[in-house]
C-alpha cells in the first residue's frame, strides 16, 4: 500500500467551548499521521451537548475547512464523540452455557455471552451506544481479558454499558448531515480520551481519566486492564470563567484570557505582590488587579470540581483500586497548579497528560485540549486494523464483520 493509499480518518470533537477536526493517515497498525486540523468556536453546544442545530453546523463547516485544507484533501467521513447530561453508564453481567462438543471457548460463545449481558432494559428514550467488556470467567476461573480456546461449561462476562438519550444523539446526527458529512461511528469522549492518553499498564494497575473540558468533566475508571465505570460531571472551565467574569467586572472574553494566563489554583503559591491589567470596557479605564483576587475567585471553584469528581470516584465503589492514581486531561487541566490541588482533594496521586505516540503536524494537537478528537482517531484505527485483518484471513461476510467490530468495542 502506497502512502497516498493509506486510510484516513478524521475525528470531530464537539466540545462546549471549541469545535475541533483532526485528520490521520493511518500508515501502520500503531502509526498515524497528524494531517490536518481545524478548531472553530461553539456557540451551539453547551454543557457537552448541542443546544442550537444551526450554529453548532456552522462551526462543523468552518473547522472542517480549515483541516481540509492543511491536509490539501477533501473529506467526507467522521467519527464523532458523544458527551452531556444523557450519558449513563452501568455494569451488568452475562452468563451462557458453552454448548459445543470439546467445550472450548469460541468466538461465537464469546458473542453469545455479550449478548447476554446486555440484554438489559434500556428506557425508551436512551440508546446503547457501548457494551465494553471488563472481564470474563470461566466456570471458577477469574478475571480472565481473552478466554478463547479455554476449557468449560460455563462463560460469565462482567461489561461496562454506555447508553446516551436519543435527543442529544438525534442532535448529533443532524448537524453532521447538514455538514455534508457520513458518520462512521459515534465514540464515548471519555472513552476516546483514555485512548489517546493510557497505556495498557495504567489500565492494569488501575486508573481514573478525567478530561475536564469547558462545559463537563467526563470519568472513566479502568481496573485490571478494563473499564469498571464511567460518568459525567455537568461543570467546567466555563464555570470557572463564568465567576471570573462577575468577580472582576469584566467580559466573558477577557475573563477567559485572564484565567489562561494568570490563573492558579493554589493562592499560598502565588507572589501576593504580583498584579496584572485588565483592559478597559464600556468607556471605563484600565484598571490592576493583584493575581490573588484572581485566585481567591477561582480556587473555590476548581476545589467544588474536583471534590464533584471525588464524589463519582466513591460512588463508583473502585477508588480504593486506582494504584495508578488519576490522569487529567481537557483544556481546564493547563490551569497551573490543579494537579497538586486535585491531590489534595481527591487524596490520590495525579498527573496531568496530552496525546502522544504520533507524527506529522504533532505540535497542532500535543495538548490535552486534543484528547478526545486524537483518542477518536486511535480507537477508529484500531477497528480498522481487526477488520482488515479479518479480510485478509478470508472472512468478508458483514455479519462476521459486525462482531468482530463488536469484539473490538468490547477489548478495547
Amino acid at each position: 500500500m502506497s502512502y497516498d493509499d493509506a486510510p484516513i480518518i478524521t475525528a470531530l470533537d464537539l466540545g462546549s467551548s471549541l469545535v475541533k477536526v483532526v485528520i490521520g493517515r493511518l500508515l501502520g497498525e500503531h502509526e498515524i499521521e497528524i494531517i490536518g486540523t481545524g478548531v472553530y468556536p461553539s456557540a451551539g453546544i453547551k454543557n457537552g451537548s448541542i443546544v442550537n442545530i444551526e450554529t453548532t453546523t456552522k462551526s462543523i463547516i468552518e473547522a472542517f475547512g480549515d483541516a481540509e485544507l492543511m491536509a490539501g484533501q477533501e473529506v467526507n467521513t467522521v467519527v464523532v464523540n458523544v458527551s452531556g447530561k444523557s450519558v449513563h453508564g452501568f455494569n451488568e453481567k452475562g452468563i451462557i452455557a458453552v454448548t459445543n462438543r470439546e467445550r472450548i471457548v469460541s468466538e461465537t460463545d464469546i458473542m453469545r455471552v455479550v449478548e447476554a449481558a446486555q440484554a438489559v432494559h434500556v428506557p425508551n428514550d436512551q440508546q446503547v451506544i457501548h457494551v465494553l467488556t471488563k472481564e470474563f470467567k470461566v466456570d471458577d476461573q477469574v478475571n480472565i481479558k481473552d478466554p478463547i480456546g479455554m476449557t468449560g461449561v460455563r462463560l460469565e462476562a462482567e461489561v461496562h454499558i454506555v447508553s446516551c438519550g436519543n435527543t442529544a444523539l438525534n442532535n448529533i446526527d443532524r448537524c453532521v448531515e447538514q455538514a455534508g458529512l457520513l458518520q462512521m461511528d459515534r465514540v464515548l469522549s471519555s472513552l476516546a480520551s483514555s485512548e489517546a492518553i493510557l497505556t495498557s499498564g495504567e489500565k492494569d494497575l488501575g486508573t481514573a481519566v478525567v478530561d475536564i473540558g469547558a462545559g463537563i468533566c467526563d470519568i472513566i475508571i479502568y481496573v485490571d486492564g478494563g473499564i469498571a465505570f464511567s460518568s459525567v460531571v455537568p461543570f467546567g472551565g466555563f464555570h470557572i470563567t463564568s465567576d471570573i467574569s462577575i468577580g472582576l467586572k469584566t467580559t466573558v472574553e477577557t475573563a477567559e484570557v485572564i484565567k489562561k494566563r494568570y490563573g492558579h489554583t493554589r493562592i499560598d503559591m502565588v507572589d501576593p505582590t504580583e498584579k496584572f491589567e485588565i483592559p478597559s470596557i464600556s468607556g471605563r479605564p484600565s484598571r490592576s488587579v493583584f493575581r490573588q483576587e484572581l485566585v481567591e475567585i477561582l480556587e473555590p471553584r476548581v476545589r467544588e470540581i474536583l471534590e464533584m469528581i471525588d464524589h463519582e470516584l466513591v460512588r463508583s465503589g473502585f477508588k480504593s483500586s486506582l494504584a495508578g492514581g488519576v490522569i487529567l486531561t481537557g483544556g481546564t487541566s493547563l490551569l497551573q497548579g490543579i494537579e497538586a490541588t486535585a491531590e489534595e482533594v481527591l487524596r490520590l496521586s495525579v498527573g496531568r497528560a496530552k496525546p502522544a505516540g504520533l507524527s506529522g503536524l504533532v505540535d497542532k494537537i500535543s495538548s490535552p485540549e486534543y484528547a478526545t478528537a486524537v483518542g477518536l482517531i486511535k480507537y477508529s484505527s484500531k477497528i480498522q486494523n481487526l477488520e482488515q485483518r479479518n479480510m485478509h484471513s478470508g472472512s468478508d461476510s458483514d455479519g462476521w464483520m459486525k462482531k468482530v467490530r463488536r469484539w473490538m468495542e468490547n477489548n478495547l
